[in-house]
């Protein structure tokens, strides 16, 4: 999906309001501090990875350092809110920039920019924040009230959950675009509709694919713990009981009866199951693989993926199951929703961009 430039009209964005932008710019130093000044805005709120510098790295280019400038010297104030887990590696780059800091809840939350806000005495409306992502940055500005100048990420790697967060944003965006009003200069118009967006067809594919993995392991689920039975008993009944006697210490932390003690091992089973067939219908049908070229090392690399979602899926599973009241199989359905719903935005950025990235077919 191409990168667009220019303002959008947030009143047309209806559901998607709180993901809509004010604005979006290649870089930061396209963004017209004349603009801004002009705007209201007196405060300056900035993202770090691929906003301000790359990702991993602490040298700032000399355009960004140029526009940093230019804005104290206008007399703006500048913070600096970012969700890094490497602090220290923050306070370089703080301290290189100069520009102060933000700590608290990650965004989307509001918390920093309320805190920002604070510091400052500045107003929501009188402050814009720029950043590259729509999931944290964007959508955190919004939630306070405050303008958000979305820009193309640089080019780079990029933390691997930022990934699946990159394409809900393509999804969003694909949407939103359509309210948006190009630059001048913006060459590429964006298409009316959300299913002319490659990606959304691609998703929708994955997503019947997941449908029916999800039907063969919900099955499966249900045949080992409310079906098969040993004489009388439910053999999950049977075979809890067992885990919990063996090893105690391993199964007590997450079930209080047997039926939950087993329920990993059932929904290891038909993930497992499920995971081969999503494999081969998405190889043929989503990503359109017809060649045998280096199949083992992509079946590999689907494995990979595959399984750290399976593992996903059976720990969130695991503990929804564990929480969720009422009837078990209400309980079971559940839970087993919740944890394929997060494993699949795993699992399509997983093998988008990762296993079937070299091999992939418009």
């Amino acid at each position: 999906m191409s990168f667009l430039v220019g303002d959008f009209d947030r009143s047309r964005a209806g559901a998607l309001r709180k993901f809509c932008p004010w604005k979006s710019a290649r870089v930061l130093q396209d963004v017209s501090l004349d603009m801004l000044w002009e705007a209201g805005k007196r405060l300056i709120l900035l993202d770090v990875d691929h906003t301000i510098v790359k990702w991993h790295e602490e040298e700032f280019s000399a355009e960004v350092l140029a526009w940093v400038a230019a804005a104290k010297a206008r007399g703006f104030q500048l913070r600096i809110l970012s969700n890094t887990r490497h602090p220290q590696r923050l306070a370089r780059l703080s301290a290189q920039i100069g520009i102060p800091t933000k700590n608290g809840k990650f965004k989307p939350s509001p918390e920093m920019y309320k805190e920002a806000l604070k510091e400052t005495g500045i107003g929501a409306e009188q402050a814009v924040m720029i950043g590259d992502q729509i999931m944290t940055d964007i959508l955190g500005a919004n939630r306070t009230g405050i303008d958000g100048i979305w820009l193309q990420k640089m080019d780079g790697p990029e933390f691997a959950g930022t990934k699946i967060n990159r394409v809900i944003e393509r999804i969003i965006m694909s949407v939103l675009y359509r309210t948006l009003v190009p630059s001048s200069d913006e060459a590429t118009v964006a298409p009316s509709r959300l299913l002319d967006r490659p990606i959304v067809r691609q998703f929708a594919k994955f997503l019947a694919v997941g449908a029916l993995s999800f039907l063969i392991d919900t099955s499966i689920r249900l045949l080992l713990m409310r079906k098969l039975h040993i004489g009388s008993e439910l053999a999950s009944t049977v075979w809890g009981q067992g885990l919990m006697d063996r090893f105690p210490n391993l199964v007590n932390w997450y079930a209080s009866e047997p039926s939950r003690a087993f329920a990993p091992v059932a929904f290891f089973c038909g993930s497992f199951i499920a995971t081969f067939n999503s494999f081969l219908l998405n190889r043929y049908l989503t990503f359109k693989i017809k060649e045998k070229t280096d199949a083992g090392k992509q079946l590999l690399r689907v494995l990979l993926v595959s399984y750290t979602g399976l593992a996903i899926n059976v720990v969130i599973s695991s503990l929804f199951f564990g929480i969720i009241p009422g009837h078990k199989t209400i309980s079971l359905v559940l839970a087993s929703v919740i944890g394929a719903g997060v494993a699949a935005f795993w699992n399509f950025a997983g093998q988008k961009y990762f296993a079937f990235r070299v091999h992939e077919r418009p």
